[in-house]
């Protein structure tokens, strides 16, 4: 299992390093691009004697630098990946019961000290490439130092990088103690030329691009491109390959989501000629042989918060003077190189000479849930190189509590533990974990995990959530915006999170693609603004625009999880329908016997018999009127006692039977009342209730009670946490319409706020509905 002398020049370091990890169990190796670091020292370093038989963990940024690093090693023990080398990311694994190295991606790590503080069995931890910053790695780096602390952890720390401050790292590792030891490792490259080619403001990347990319070319070697995404990469690759032709050299993507075999393809050298196009990935975390020039965009895709859906996204930044100094440094390894830039020396000047750490840049949500786990409750809590900002982690906090993920004590509930396992931002694990349709909220959290599969510009695309999911579900379903390889990662990415929830597959309802979506976007209510379409009100009391040819924009409400353009009044780009129905309508009677048997023979319908709503003095019986709605047909319950208070819906003063009331069905109660109190309505605080079936069952649901000032008019509002009655009541009757009749002009615009599918005419007060049945048309007002 020894592997000869490779000659790179982090050889002559590794004695230094080893000792002084053996000594002070914590060291910084700051190494140049070409050292060997990544490769040689986990390999080194595996049979110092004070590692004994435990293992080295190594972290990597990335997935794709993470298999990759472990099949170098593994080939230069001349093994497989899986014995004496492996790799675990988020998605796969390769190890086995002999397996040593372990190279993981830094959310793996997290996981595990939050599962296991002492990281039993482990004597090494390696942070490489650490100048990165990511927020798993921070927060990986912060868990260690604490765990040294609180929790007896005594592996060895090592932090790597080609660029990075390892005065700032070594006071952190030193702690109360003196600073780690710092040890600097030569690179092996040669020098590098600086051409300039800034592309002017505004004009396309990938034309510029592949002008400049030709340029290259004219000398030999291969060449190395530098795109901020998969779509540059893609438009370059068709253009690049129209413009050498096909005697041309061989053009090579790499990036994260093409399979190992692509990027092994990409990364070895080969007898002819090939354009490597890559993402920043190939800065510094691959090795990418046989490269004599560089073509750099200057461009990178970096997680930042993201207003428009809530969550972070990637957003496109300009580089910093350290990572263009990386790149360049790519053509200079086997002999004197070119590096291309397509910006100016004086722009190069004013760029910063690090990009800040994602830790102050991202939404925390998802960190604030991990770090609950292990009872950390604020940042001040945990040795950050950069903590969180306080107002990023307030808001955070409001968010998980919003969401039921954190009890009144800040530590996870039984949900937000459920939601933490996944690996998905808690709005999408709040979805995947609580929806009634656990398969289709996997299909809309990979729809929104990730880019738009829609490609275009927002303004030129549909709003509608259930279109894009129809393209998920249908394979005959075609549009000419979509992505299809967005859509077969989307469908990769469903079932791999129904596979870890044992969520079974199958046939989903569009109808509750709203309710679901509001499971994790609770913040995220719209309605339309009263006599001017195409404009909204969002849940903060923004106005938002719609386009007004949209298939949406005849809803009476929204959740927009999706929105773009300026601040202050955002464009809605992606969202779903989400209004109330018409539940039930409320039939009140003196005598409910008397009038059950006028129902039978003159509707020619019979009821089915509801129950008795206990220490309320009533029961009811019920017909439906459709899939969702029914008829309820309440009345005095001799059995009971008279009740102290009266009776509701006016039952006591009643001389005949009357359409008293209705209620609107909504999927989430306390969203609704927030909604609806933000604008100056106030439907009344939400009360728990239950009655007794005539089986036995306890039938519960949560409602606001009518409110005197609605006049019957005003529904009251209802969720249901299941089933409803109109799936068991009697059927044989239809809702034809529901008439809705006062003078009060206002009572209109509050029911818009409820955003139920019943406009109110201005006029005498009247309740009415026409209902069909076998006896024909039914009117009860």
């Amino acid at each position: 299992m020894s592997v000869p002398h490779t000659g790179l020049p982090i050889e002559d370091q590794i004695a230094e390093l080893s000792a002084a990890l053996g000594t002070t169990s914590h060291a910084v190796l700051t190494a140049e691009p070409g050292a060997g670091k990544t490769t040689v020292v986990p390999l080194r370093l595996l049979k110092a004697d004070w590692l004994g038989d435990r293992k080295i963990v190594m972290l990597e940024p990335r997935r794709v630098a993470a298999r990759a690093a472990a099949r170098r090693m593994a080939a230069m023990l001349g093994q497989e990946p899986g014995q004496t080398v492996g790799w675990v990311t988020r998605d796969d694994r390769q190890i086995g019961p002999t397996t040593r190295i372990e190279v993981v991606t830094e959310g793996v790590l997290t996981a595990r000290l939050v599962r296991d503080p002492t990281l039993a069995g482990i004597g090494l931890v390696i942070f490489d490439e650490f100048h990165e910053r990511s927020l798993p790695g921070d927060t990986g780096f912060a868990l260690a130092l604490h765990a040294r602390v609180t929790a007896g952890l005594d592996a060895a720390l090592l932090v790597m990088s080609a660029t990075i401050d390892s005065q700032q790292i070594s006071m952190a590792l030193g702690g109360d103690g003196p600073p780690a030891p710092v040890i600097e490792s030569p690179g092996r490259t040669f020098p590098v030329e600086l051409v300039w080619r800034p592309r002017k403001a505004r004009s396309p990347l990938v034309p510029a691009v592949v002008k400049t990319v030709v340029e290259a070319l004219r000398s030999s070697g291969d060449v190395l491109v530098f795109l901020p995404g998969v779509g540059e990469i893609r438009r370059t690759e068709r253009e690049l390959a129209a413009a050498v032709g096909p005697e041309g050299p061989a053009i090579l993507p790499l990036h994260g989501s093409l399979a190992a075999v692509e990027q092994d393809a990409a990364l070895i050298a080969r007898a002819s000629r090939r354009v490597v196009l890559a993402t920043d990935l190939a800065e510094t975390s691959l090795t990418v042989d046989g490269i004599t020039a560089v073509v750099d965009a200057g461009l990178a895709r970096v997680p930042r918060f993201d207003t428009r859906t809530g969550m972070t996204a990637l957003t496109t930044v300009s580089t910093s003077r350290a990572s263009a100094d990386q790149r360049a440094g790519r053509s200079g390894r086997l002999g004197p190189g070119m590096a291309y830039r397509l910006w100016s020396k004086l722009e190069h000047a004013s760029r910063p000479p690090f990009l800040p750490p994602e830790i102050t840049e991202v939404e925390v949500a998802s960190l604030v849930l991990d770090l609950a786990r292990r009872g950390i409750r604020h940042p001040s809590e945990l040795p950050f190189l950069d903590p969180p900002a306080e107002s990023a982690w307030a808001a955070a906090v409001e968010l998980l509590e919003r969401l039921g993920a954190l009890d009144a004590g800040g530590l996870p509930s039984k949900l937000g533990l459920a939601m933490a396992d996944l690996p998905l931002h808690p709005r999408l694990a709040r979805m995947v974990v609580d929806a009634r349709d656990p398969w289709l909220a996997c299909l809309l959290a990979a729809l929104l995990e990730d880019r738009d599969i829609l490609r275009g510009r927002p303004a030129d695309l549909p709003a509608d959530m259930g279109e894009r999911l129809t393209l998920i579900l249908d394979r005959d379903r075609h549009h000419h915006d979509a992505d299809l390889r967005a859509i077969q990662q989307v469908r990769r990415r469903a079932d791999d999170l129904a596979r870890r929830r044992a969520i079974a597959t199958g046939d989903v309802s569009t109808n509750d693609i709203g309710r679901t979506l509001l499971l994790g976007f609770p913040d995220r209510l719209a309605r339309p603004r009263a006599g001017i379409r195409g404009r909204w009100t969002l849940s903060d009391q923004r106005s938002a625009k719609l386009d007004r040819q949209d298939s949406l924009a005849d809803a009476r409400g929204l959740v927009a999880v999706d929105l773009g353009g300026r601040p202050k009044e955002p464009v809605i780009n992606r969202a779903a329908r989400l209004e109330a129905t018409i539940d039930h309508l409320v039939y009140a009677t003196p005598d409910l016997d008397a009038t059950l048997a006028e129902i039978v023979e003159q509707w020619g319908v019979t009821p089915t018999t509801g129950g008795s709503h206990d220490g309320r003095g009533t029961r009811n019986v019920l017909l439906a009127l459709g899939a969702l709605t029914y008829l309820e047909v309440i009345g005095p319950d001799a059995d009971q006692p008279k009740p102290a208070d009266p009776r509701p819906f006016g039952i006591d003063d009643l001389d005949a039977p009357a359409l008293v009331n209705w209620a609107a069905a909504v999927p989430d109660l306390d969203a609704w009342i927030e909604w609806a109190r933000s604008r100056g309505v106030d439907p009344g605080p939400a009360s728990d209730m239950q009655r007794t079936t005539p089986d036995g069952q306890v039938l519960q649901w949560r409602l606001t009670f009518p409110l005197p000032e609605g006049d019957g008019i005003l529904p009251f509002l209802i969720e249901w946490p299941g089933e409803t009655p109109a799936a068991t009541s009697a059927p044989g009757l239809t809702l034809m319409e529901l008439s809705l009749r006062h003078p009060d002009p206002a009572m209109a615009s509050r029911l818009h706020e409820y955003a139920v599918p019943v406009e109110c005419e201005r006029g005498d007060r009247k309740l009415s509905a026409t209902i069909f049945g076998p006896s024909g048309v039914i009117e009860l007002s």
